[in-house]
């Protein structure tokens, strides 16, 4: 689901999947006390380790000194991919272990989801395989990627052939993409990056996209928003709660 810039968010699904997303990649989390006066004071950096469902708390892991307390209302602020994510909540219970102090709180009803990007990007990474062909005046043949991140403005691919890196920043290329169950987007793409992975095999381009017609930034939006809507309501429950 494309958010605005800095939206509210209010729907418990949504918010489990934003908070699945912060456990899955193990962000880390700037853990602040809120004081009467609405001023904070920082706790340290955390994660999340657990999230129960039934229960309606989180666990997270325990800071390297010991100076939350039970009740305490905390101020949560996180980064990831470009966004940031921003809640208050409450501690509601504190577990000991081998001398650690890890911490409970309830789940959020709200959370402040704000991006930076002027447009909603949402990461296909392995789980699509959409392909992009590439073509750069300088290079003979066309180049095949996949795209890995998408938004209106622009677009991340990735590949395997090592050609990918020879395609010049700045450069204006020609861009075909093959979104599911819409008509083939061809337009030109301004190079805005490129950059290999050599422990993964990969290499990676990123763009800019010129002169998107009306409908080429309908049908990349809609897309953008099934792709999104398709992982809130996929949110995997834990198959096992904490005790």
């Amino acid at each position: 689901m494309a958010e605005k810039n800095n939206s509210i968010i209010s729907d418990p699904i949504h918010i489990s999947a934003i908070l699945a997303r912060m456990k899955k990649n193990h962000c880390q989390l700037d853990v602040k006390k809120v004081k009467r006066d609405g001023s904070t004071q920082p706790l340290g950096i955390s994660e999340i380790l657990h999230i129960s469902h039934n229960k309606s708390n989180i666990l997270f892991d325990a800071f390297n000194h010991n100076n939350i307390t039970a009740k305490q209302l905390i101020h949560i602020y996180a980064k990831h991919d470009g966004i940031e994510i921003n809640f208050n909540t409450q501690v509601t219970a504190l577990t000991e272990h081998d001398h650690l102090v890890y911490f409970s709180t309830s789940i959020p009803t709200e959370i402040t989801y704000k991006q930076r990007r002027l447009q909603y990007r949402v990461e296909l990474q392995n789980l699509w395989k959409i392909p992009v062909t590439l073509v750069d005046k300088n290079i003979n043949q066309p180049l095949t990627a996949y795209i890995y991140n998408i938004s209106t403005g622009g677009i991340n691919v990735r590949s395997s052939t090592d050609k990918l890196s020879r395609i010049k920043q700045d450069a204006v290329i020609d861009t075909l993409i093959q979104l599911p169950n819409t008509e083939s987007i061809q337009c030109k793409l301004q190079v805005r990056q490129t950059k290999s992975d050599q422990t993964a095999g990969l290499q990676q381009l990123a763009g800019q996209f010129i002169n998107l017609t009306p409908r080429q930034e309908k049908n990349i939006r809609s897309f953008v928003n099934s792709v999104e809507r398709n992982r809130i309501q996929t949110v995997e429950k834990p198959h096992a709660e904490y005790n």
